[in-house]
């Protein structure tokens, strides 16, 4: 019998320190999967002010290259606060935002005004936030027609609106090409949930953000954690940097 007590009496004492090692082994795996595997990401790339250098524009569409080569940013959240700019920088940024977007969700945040080409930026997310004050759409575009002053005499052109680029005719057209681009990409973009014409949208006014959710050219009224938040969830991610 006290052979068989002190098998006992070992086979337990065995027991407790395999089960010892198994939750300190746990622990630790845990504490150094903590430590040494990253958080996911929700990325936060900011487009202020108007975008009229294309080295501003390259500026942004780095950072958007960035977010979409990083594994470890699982979202992106855009914070505009822009009235737009040149046609062609707007035009590269929503494109390579509806890019970003193939991969990983893209909400975006709307702080004072998100106008005319701010706005088109925006339009490439799958949401977009807004504070109930902000300045939103201003759909279309603006060009100043070429001058019909005569040259002086020692100029000497190719062709005659080598000096003008075109006429007032031309470059009306061109903007009315420009105008359809933007109202179609609104229209595609927001879907069902817009609730307005396309005639209303290219009287290209002003709305605050109450107005626009009304209109359907917001999804919420919030601030940027709103938007963070919501980005987060639109990728499955609770715990993030």
């Amino acid at each position: 019998m006290p052979r068989l007590e002190s098998a006992k009496r070992l086979m337990c004492h065995w027991l407790t320190s395999i089960l010892f090692f198994i939750v300190l082994g746990v622990g630790l795996g845990a504490l150094i999967a903590i430590l040494v595997i990253p958080k996911p990401n929700v990325a936060t790339i900011t487009i202020s002010g108007e975008i009229l250098d294309q080295d501003y524009a390259d500026d942004i569409l780095d950072l958007l290259r960035d977010a979409r080569n990083d594994d470890s940013i699982k979202a992106v959240v855009l914070q505009i606060d822009s009235p737009g700019g040149l046609v062609s920088s707007i035009e590269q940024i929503y494109l390579d935002v509806l890019h970003l977007r193939q991969q990983k969700p893209v909400v975006a945040s709307i702080g004072m005004a998100g106008i005319s080409g701010g706005y088109y930026i925006a339009v490439a997310s799958n949401l977009i936030y807004a504070e109930p004050t902000t300045l939103l759409g201003n759909i279309g575009a603006w060009v100043t027609l070429p001058t019909t002053e005569k040259l002086k005499e020692n100029v000497i052109t190719s062709g005659p609106f080598k000096a003008t680029g075109g006429s007032r005719r031309r470059v009306t057209g061109i903007l009315e090409m420009v105008r359809q681009e933007f109202v179609d990409a609104v229209i595609s973009q927001r879907g069902d949930r817009l609730k307005m014409s396309e005639e209303e949208l290219s009287r290209a006014e002003i709305y605050v953000g109450v107005e626009s959710l009304r209109y359907g050219l917001i999804d919420d009224i919030g601030t940027r954690t709103a938007a963070i938040e919501k980005a987060a969830s639109l990728a499955g991610i609770r715990n993030y940097g």
